[in-house]
């Protein structure tokens, strides 16, 4: 007996890749990795933020920022008369101005808190928070100085719980400011990079510059950013589906102009591909960008992403977050395999689609063979307070990227891509947030089917199947298969799972679909030529490990039936062996007829197949430890 076991064969670019990509999940980790015990919402922020406009002062080379931030709110509640924003302790509030007059607040536990007289619900109101200091200080890493090789450099990086660390705001998942401006002064030499459209820049007396930048749709607290330092800049207009444009902008180092060159047009095939699957690009009226900063991997910020390079799967990963993760936003962080889960698949379908297809192909493979290294762990994030958690690569982005995938091997191309786009395009989503419960929502009714027990299986408990195939040749160039599963987490005791297996010999191929709905399954399958070899999951949509055992194979010439086609009797012979049982099997692996024989070596055994359906049956003989199998036809 001949044991193989299914092992990802892994070429030098596929190696490349999973390096590549390990650096990226890895770098953004490190980056979210002590932006943890950070406040939700408080007590005093029972309102619905409606615009932000940041004036700040940043200079990369001076670890301090001044200025102020302007808040308009709507109040939530009757008898509003106090509120807070989130800012870091360390961070000094000079003075708050409410209708031109100068509040007292109380500024402690990294809360500013405010007192007004009590206004009735739904009144919109103007505060303006005035303050500065060393930003850097905060643990939650949310605004950074480093160098690069032309000068020196200031970001910001807020996901998941580092914008309080910068600036006074409401941090959480379920107000998203409606509109916003950021005016940024930064001394001359510089540029600074924002969201929306720059709409001037202003040159100061002392020759500092202000750049204005205006962003008119709804945008989440941790995607709010600003990055200062000598850029260089480049722009050109890219197509979308409709015939439509939208300004690229990148804000680059000039030391990176040479790889910027070429690598930098990538994004345009990637643009009209998203915006073709999913629906419009979320912020054609302004614009889409890069601006290149100090960590590893690249961070999704609404209409220009920050990122460390400019590479096909860096870039593919931050543009598809504009989709999902920025117009519609996780609602929970529980749920935030709907963010870096969906940009990771996206990242593979634009191999998919764009490149050669071994790339695809390879793009799978790792993502498999690195999800199935663990045996623990969810895709819906239940653990949120510890960040390294919470960004779990092999979880929240290879599993999570992996689930789209089995769903779409579930429910088919069309009614996949129907309920991404349908989600994509929901106007109660849009521009808002979303749990993993809408998302599925939107699959079953794209797919016509429940889909309540995939997602317990694949998103909400842990683990993957591990799967034994065995098979061995049957007379007539037929193959006897068998499946057995067990499951690397008890959390799952069983994973249905529709197979696709590759067969191949002769010089020709095949591919077949086996339903693997029970622990142990069995088939005897007719193929048309003689299998040398089979291939489990060719076109990896599985997460799964697999064994393959090849048993040895029938000689067919050790059993004989007759007469073949038969009518109401058929005699089978055997060579050799004593016959302990004989089935007839249909063609849908159902034993119609069962003989217990126990005759003697090379003995004739009659078996009656009168009121058997006219079709192909196949004829099973059990001998001590070993079946033979041979097809036939009822006329």
């Amino acid at each position: 007996m001949r044991f193989h076991l299914i092992l990802v064969l892994v070429s030098c670019f596929s190696l490349v890749f999973s390096q590549d990509y390990d650096a990226l999940i890895k770098a953004e980790g490190k980056a979210y990795y002590s932006k943890q015990n950070a406040s939700h919402k408080r007590v005093g922020q029972n309102y619905d933020v409606v615009y932000h406009n940041l004036k700040l002062t940043i200079d990369p080379a001076v670890r301090l920022i001044s200025g102020s931030v302007v808040t308009q709110l709507v109040t939530q509640e009757d008898n509003f008369s106090l509120f807070s924003f989130d800012l870091d302790d360390r961070m000094i509030v000079d003075s708050v101005i409410f209708e031109n007059n100068s509040l007292s607040f109380n500024h402690t536990s990294d809360e500013v808190q405010i007192t007004i007289p009590a206004l009735p619900k739904n009144t919109s109101i103007v505060v303006e928070v005035f303050y500065s200091g060393n930003p850097s200080l905060n643990e939650q890493r949310g605004f950074s100085y480093d160098n690069q090789k032309d000068g020196p450099i200031a970001w910001t990086l807020s996901q998941p719980y580092g914008a309080y660390g910068w600036w006074p705001c409401k941090q959480q998942l379920e107000d998203k400011i409606d509109s916003l401006d950021m005016e940024i002064t930064t001394p001359k030499g510089n540029k600074a990079a924002g969201l929306g459209l720059l709409q001037r820049v202003d040159t100061l007396a002392d020759s500092s510059l202000v750049f204005h930048w205006k962003h008119r749709y709804p945008v989440v607290t941790y995607l709010v950013a600003v990055a200062v330092t000598n850029y260089y800049e480049e722009s050109h207009y890219v197509m979308l589906s409709n015939g439509d444009s939208v300004l690229h902008l990148d804000y680059l180092y000039p030391a990176y102009k040479p790889q910027a060159d070429v690598l930098r047009k990538e994004i345009d095939g990637q643009m009209f591909l998203f915006d073709s699957l999913f629906g419009a690009y979320p912020f054609k009226n302004e614009k889409y960008g890069h601006a290149q900063f100090g960590r590893g991997g690249g961070m999704e910020h609404q209409t220009m992403s920050f990122m460390s390079d400019l590479n096909f799967d860096l870039m593919a990963h931050e543009l598809a977050h504009q989709w999902f993760g920025n117009k519609i936003t996780c609602g929970s962080w529980q749920d935030l395999w709907l963010n870096e889960g969906f940009a990771t698949y996206l990242n593979g379908l634009a191999r998919e689609f764009l490149r050669e297809e071994q790339e695809w192909y390879e793009f799978l493979e790792v993502s498999i063979d690195k999800v199935t290294s663990q045996p623990n762990g969810p895709v819906f994030a239940y653990d949120t307070t510890d960040v390294g958690i919470l960004f779990d690569g092999n979880l929240r982005y290879r599993k999570g990227a992996m689930v789209l995938h089995m769903l779409r091997w579930e429910i088919g191309d069309d009614a996949f891509f129907k309920g991404m786009r349908d989600y994509a395009l929901d106007a109660n989503l849009c521009y808002d947030f979303a749990k993993t419960g809408d998302f599925q929502s939107y699959m079953e009714d794209a797919g016509g089917v429940d889909l309540t027990d995939f997602f317990n299986r694949w998103v909400y408990q842990e683990g993957f199947p591990k799967i034994t195939t065995r098979w061995k040749r049957t007379a007539g160039n037929g193959i006897e298969l068998k499946l057995a599963q067990t499951t690397s987490h008890p959390t799952v005791s069983f994973f249905p799972l529709k197979i696709e297996l590759e067969l191949s010999g002769e010089g020709k191929d095949t591919v077949i679909t086996v339903n693997h709905w029970n622990m142990n399954d069995s088939y005897i399958l007719s193929v048309g030529f003689k299998v040398e070899s089979i291939t489990f999951d060719p076109h990896h949509w599985l997460v799964a490990k697999n064994t393959l055992v090849e048993e040895d194979h029938v000689d067919v010439a050790r059993i004989t039936a007759y007469p073949n086609p038969a009518g109401n009797e058929i005699s089978v012979f055997v060579k050799d062996k004593k016959i302990d049982t004989i089935e007839i099997v249909d063609i849908q692996g159902k034993v119609v007829r069962k003989l217990d024989v126990e005759e003697l070596k090379n003995q004739i055994v009659r078996l009656s197949t009168q009121g058997l359906m006219q079709g192909l049956y196949f004829i099973k003989v059990f001998s001590g430890d070993e079946s033979l199998v041979l097809k036939f036809v009822k006329e």
